[in-house]
């Protein structure tokens, strides 16, 4: 698990990205929550949410979907569906560039810098819960 959370500017990171060629970088949990789910379920739920709002998500490796909510919201999404909820100032995710994980949808507004706006856990959890009702027992931990 990574040390205490440091915190830089934009210049700086690329700064440090740049002479750390195949460095993971890490965002700690502190402003949203991630709602850790398999792929699967994660993309069929990010089907029906692009009607409705973007949803900031990542694809990590082959098997886990990232979906980010409301700070302190994500546990009434994993409710009935399989996933785990990473939290607060001892919690991380790993983000792009990272080995491994991209975005399947920014945290921004696609040619702008304006971050989107979160949903609330429980309307994210209620896409779940569809996507894994319509997956019948497909969808596991």
């Amino acid at each position: 698990m990574p040390g205490r959370p440091t915190f830089r500017g934009a210049e700086e990171t690329l700064r440090e990205l740049e002479a750390s060629p195949g460095a993971g970088l890490i965002a700690w949990t502190t402003v949203f929550d991630a709602l850790v789910v398999p792929r699967a379920l994660g993309m069929a739920a990010m089907v029906s949410l692009d009607r409705v709002a973007p949803v900031p998500c990542l694809v990590a490796g082959e098997d886990h979907a990232v979906l980010l909510v409301l700070p302190a919201t994500g546990r009434y999404a994993v409710e009935d569906v399989p996933g785990e909820v990473r939290s607060g100032a001892d919690q991380w995710i790993a983000v792009p560039p990272t080995h491994g994980v991209r975005w399947d949808t920014a945290p921004w507004v696609e040619q702008t810098a304006t971050p989107v706006t979160l949903l609330h856990g429980r309307d994210v959890g209620r896409h779940l819960r569809e996507a894994k009702h319509a997956a019948g027992t497909e969808v596991t931990r």
